[in-house]
């Protein structure tokens, strides 16, 4: 399948893809992937803390998450709502923000631009754990 229609799987705006976009993501790799994850992390049955518990178990025996993405909005520049700049202004400073996506330590897949934001759109991983999922989301909270 083409990377490109995976994400408009999970996203139905117009995405302008950034050209270094994987153009196929391998299915046999990604389900070798998720046979091994499920090899490595046990499933929720007999697994309990010291307590006897598993608040966890019904995510374990799910085991395993597919084609994790994740889309943030942009929508001022420095104090400015985007909305509130002049058409001018919000090209040079869309264009600005667009040309340095790159920047990010994980690379954005796309971006759509919209009168009042710029959405920006990762494909993260194809196959994860739910238990590192889990635990390495939260520190995305603040």
């Amino acid at each position: 399948m083409i990377s490109k229609e995976l994400t408009q799987r999970y996203y139905k705006g117009e995405l302008s893809f950034i050209n270094d976009v994987p153009e196929h993501v391998d299915l046999e790799l990604i389900t070798k992937k998720e046979q091994n994850l499920m090899e490595k992390n046990p499933f929720g049955d007999g697994i309990s803390n010291e307590n006897g518990e598993n608040d966890f178990a019904v995510l374990d025996d799910v085991n395993t998450l597919k084609n994790l993405m994740a889309f943030a909005e942009i929508t001022r520049y420095k104090e400015t709502l985007l909305v509130d700049m002049t058409e001018k202004d919000r090209n040079e400073v869309t264009q600005r923000i667009i040309n340095n996506l790159d920047m990010f330590h994980v690379k954005p897949v796309g971006y759509e631009i919209k009168k009042d934001s710029i959405v920006v759109a990762w494909y993260l991983n194809s196959v994860i754990n739910t238990f590192t999922f889990s635990d390495q989301s939260t520190a995305l909270i603040d």
